[in-house]
């Protein structure tokens, strides 16, 4: 059995695909930043995943109110 060695190009597709089917878009947008800077700083594992997360979780709730509020339909100021 042979494993394949994914391509930058390939992982650069399946996060694109991973993110948009979590619908998660900063997190699309934070990871390559946040990967360079993992690995100039030596990050664990773990340190990279809680830095995604906690961009993402960040974004959700800075703009988690705005959706809501137009999907309410509520009428222009």
């Amino acid at each position: 059995m042979t494993t394949k060695t994914p391509t930058a190009r390939d992982l650069t597709a399946e996060l694109a695909y991973l993110t948009r089917a979590l619908k998660a878009p900063t997190l699309r947008e934070s990871v390559p930043r946040l990967a360079e800077r993992a690995r100039a700083e030596s990050w664990t594992h773990e340190e990279f995943l809680a830095a995604c997360l906690q961009r993402e979780v960040a974004a959700r709730e800075t703009h988690g109110g705005e959706g809501r509020i137009r999907a309410a339909r509520f009428p222009a100021r």
